[in-house]
Parts: structure tokens; C-alpha cells; sequence
């Protein structure tokens, strides 16, 4: 019998017993409508060294999750309107997921929710500070250790459908497959190649499930789940629930917007929890049975607004439509501007010269550094959203200077790729910083723009 085989029958019989009344847990909770039972047991979090382009936090480890109930779609649009009394999606429609949701609007679903139901609400909401009661028998989020073993579902590849990922069973940005950026320019791997983006959205049920019964743990929206980002604490592998404080939340799985690199199952993503954006939604769970545990976690770090900042903008630009917006930012401010170049620009074929920095994790060194970095008190960054991330010259930038105790607002230009998940690999390379919400904009931003770019920065504490 393989693995997969293995932890299908686990399932299986799992919820044979469940039913029978033999699940050895008595307390055992009811089985929600609709909802499944996942088993307990000990799953690989994280990716193995020698996955393709995996990032340094996926720290493989075994990880021991207790059995919980889990809806098997992401939440939709009617049921969040039937909750909250509104639906703050960009893509309408009453069994798609629902999306443009912050972190706390989640949690305050799954209480209101269990509210309804006549259950215990799981968390007490202070401000922005929750405590998560783990006794209680209410709708919840998922730790991203519940996540990823969900989301794996018996599998160690990099999707639970294999090693690539493609548009007929995952929706996301899928002219933009798994290691794309290696293939291209050159094509190396034959199994690499582009299929159908739909651009938007779909049913929460549209696809096939993974070998569990969960509908899109990769792609259509990424998922909110409970933890604060951090390293990952290897001394508490038994129902992990991530750090007691922290400046991000983590979200999972990717979206319909995402290159197929960032719906890997161990791909993690932290995001401000006051971010609202129509590729990020959420899935819920219940627990099967009371953890004698109640976990607190802070109000979100954040760092004040100065009452006068002192600010610099900085930006990289290739094709003028960054620079355009960063000099409109400066002048507006009154601010610093500070060009990021290179030594030795980018010329010729600029998809290949970029592609072959970021492949092999490139620092290229800059004609110069900001002189006096710590008389600024804000950096507004920005950048062209490349391979759904950062250009490298930027990254570059940013280990090059400190940022400890900055509040940072990037702002970016693209070609219909949005931010990528460049907000999150800069939150990641500059800790100690405060990333805000960040603004983008198409090409040359159309008209309109340098209104867009004033909204932006007065909701950000700047500007008049």
C-alpha cells in the first residue's frame, strides 16, 4: 500500500468509526453539516532541501496535529453576507469565495458564526489583541500546521496533485506554471508548461478535491490562517499555533493571481492582518475535540507615524513608469528621492538578465547607497513587480541599509501581475521594519493616478 493509500484508508476508517460512535474520544464534538473529519496524526511541515525553489523559513520538521473538522471549501460569499450583514468581495457571486477580507474580519466571521449555531465562540477579540480558547466548540480558523496537513493530504510533493501544477485542476496564474522562471527563456523541462489563467475567481466547488475532500487548498483565494509569521519553533511541535506576537499573519495555498511557485504546499505567505485584497480569503474548521489550552496573542506590532516623518522615497524603475510616480510621491511630500541603479544595468533581453539573477539569488551591486539611512523615519519603495516579486537590485537595496524601527509603504508598477507576493518577501527581508499596505498600479497608471497615489498616502498618515 503507498503513503497516499495509507492515509486515505486512516481517513476512511476515521470517520467509519466517528460514526459508529467508536472514535476513541468520546468529548468528540458533533460532526458539523457538511464538514470533515481530518485524523489526527504526525506529518513532514515544511519542504525538503531538495525542493525547487523553496524559501529558508519552510524548515522541514514533523509536526503532530490533533483530529478537527474542516469545511471542505473555502468560505463563500452568501455565507459571509449571512454572518456579517455584508459582502466586501471584488468578484461577486453568492458561491464564490469570499475575498478583500482582513485577518480580524475572519475571526469575527467564525465567532458570529458560532454564535448562530449556538456554540462557544473560540475567541475573545480585545482591539486587535485575540485569544484563541482551545476548550471552546466553535468555528475557527486553522493553524498553518493544520493547514498544511490538510492541504498535503498523505502527499510530499510539492502540490498534493503532483509535481506540477495546471489550470484544469488548480486555478491561479497558470501562464506563469512551477518553475517557470527557469524555463522561460531556454526551455529546460518539458513538463513545464503554460495553460489557462482565468483572471478571477471561481466556485468553491469548481475543481476537484484534493485525496481529503478540500475544494482549492491551492489557488482560487489564499487562505487566512491563525499564526503570526515567525521562524517556525521546533521545540512546539505538538499543535502548533505560531508566535504570541508579531507584525504579519500568515496566509496559504495562493490565489487565482499567484504564480504557481507561491501555491506550493509549504509556501507561506505573511501578510499584514489590516490587508484587504481580493485574492485573500479564508477556510474554516472546528476542533474535535477540547485542547486544555488557551493561546494569546498581542495586537499586531506596528510602529506610529512621526507627527513630522522625515521620508525617502526610493525606487527602482526600468521602464520610466516607476520613476514617473516616485518623482510625482517626492515632489508632493516634499521628500528625498533616491534612484536605486545598478552598476552594471540590466541590458539587452531584460527578461533573461532578471530571470538569471533571481534563479541564482543575485545581490548585484549598486553605483551607490543612501548616505545617511537613519535620518528617515519612512521609506516609500518603490519597484515593478518582477517574476512576482521584487526585482533583485531592490532586494540588494534593502540588505544594504537598516530598516530596524522604518515604517516602510511600497508602492509598485506591473503588467497585470499586481504585487505578486513581493509585500510579503519584503516584510521577510527587512524585520524589524513596519511594511504598510501597499499601493499598485498598472503600466503608467492611467489617468487618474496621481489622485489614487494622494488617497494612498494620507490613509497611510502622510500627505494632506
Amino acid at each position: 500500500m503507498t503513503r497516499l493509500s495509507r492515509w486515505a484508508a486512516t481517513l476512511f476508517s476515521s470517520c467509519l468509526l466517528l460514526s459508529t460512535g467508536m472514535l476513541g474520544d468520546a468529548s468528540a464534538a458533533p460532526a458539523p453539516d457538511k464538514f470533515l473529519l481530518l485524523p489526527g496524526g504526525a506529518f513532514q511541515m515544511g519542504s525538503p532541501a531538495s525542493e525547487r525553489q523553496r524559501n529558508p523559513d519552510e524548515v522541514r520538521h514533523e509536526v503532530h496535529v490533533s483530529a478537527f473538522y474542516v469545511d471542505p471549501h473555502e468560505v463563500t460569499q452568501a455565507d459571509y453576507q449571512a454572518v456579517m450583514g455584508a459582502n466586501p468581495s471584488e468578484h461577486k457571486g453568492r458561491n464564490l469565495p469570499v475575498e478583500n477580507v482582513t485577518w480580524l474580519d475572519a475571526v469575527r466571521f467564525c465567532n458570529g458564526l458560532s454564535e448562530k449555531r449556538g456554540l462557544e465562540p473560540a475567541y475573545v477579540i480585545n482591539g486587535e489583541a485575540v485569544t484563541w480558547n482551545r476548550r471552546a466548540n466553535g468555528y475557527r480558523l486553522l493553524t498553518e500546521a493544520e493547514w498544511e496537513y490538510a492541504a498535503r493530504a498523505g502527499t510530499d510533493t510539492p502540490f498534493n496533485v503532483g509535481s506540477q501544477v495546471h489550470s484544469s485542476k488548480v486555478n491561479f496564474e497558470a501562464t506563469y506554471p512551477y518553475l517557470i522562471e527557469e524555463n522561460y527563456v531556454t526551455e529546460r523541462d518539458e513538463s513545464v508548461r503554460p495553460s489557462h489563467y482565468r483572471g478571477r475567481t471561481i466556485e468553491v466547488d469548481e475543481l476537484a478535491p484534493n485525496a481529503f475532500g478540500l475544494h482549492h487548498t491551492h489557488g482560487n483565494v489564499s487562505e487566512w490562517v491563525f499564526d503570526y509569521y515567525g521562524a517556525y519553533d521546533l521545540s512546539r511541535t505538538d499543535n502548533p499555533a505560531g508566535p504570541a506576537s508579531g507584525t504579519y499573519r500568515v496566509n496559504r495555498g495562493g490565489s487565482y493571481i499567484d504564480f504557481g511557485k507561491h501555491l506550493r504546499s509549504a509556501y507561506r505567505s505573511a501578510t499584514n492582518p489590516i490587508d484587504a485584497d481580493p485574492n485573500l480569503g479564508f477556510r474554516i474548521c472546528r476542533s474535535a475535540a477540547p485542547l486544555d489550552e488557551t493561546v494569546e496573542t498581542a495586537a499586531p506590532s506596528r510602529i506610529a507615524m512621526p507627527a513630522r516623518p522625515r521620508v525617502l522615497v526610493a525606487y527602482y524603475s526600468y521602464s520610466g513608469n516607476t520613476r514617473r510616480a516616485a518623482e510625482y510621491i517626492a515632489k508632493h511630500l516634499g521628500a528625498d528621492l533616491f534612484p536605486i541603479r545598478m552598476k552594471n544595468p540590466y541590458g539587452g533581453n531584460i527578461y533573461e538578465s532578471s530571470q538569471l539573477d533571481l534563479n541564482n539569488n543575485v545581490r548585484p551591486p549598486l553605483s551607490s547607497l543612501v548616505k545617511d539611512m537613519a535620518a528617515y523615519d519612512v521609506v516609500i519603495l518603490g519597484y515593478p513587480t518582477w517574476w512576482a516579486t521584487m526585482p533583485m537590485p531592490v532586494v540588494s537595496f534593502l540588505e544594504a541599509h537598516d530598516f530596524r524601527g522604518k515604517i516602510v509603504l511600497p508602492f509598485s508598477s506591473h503588467g497585470g501581475t499586481v504585487f505578486g507576493d513581493s509585500i510579503s518577501d519584503l516584510g521577510k527581508t527587512i524585520p524589524g521594519a513596519y511594511v504598510g499596505i501597499g499601493f499598485e498600479f498598472n503600466y503608467s497608471g492611467g489617468r487618474g493616478l496621481t489622485g489614487r497615489l494622494d488617497e494612498w498616502l494620507r490613509a497611510g498618515g502622510l500627505g494632506r
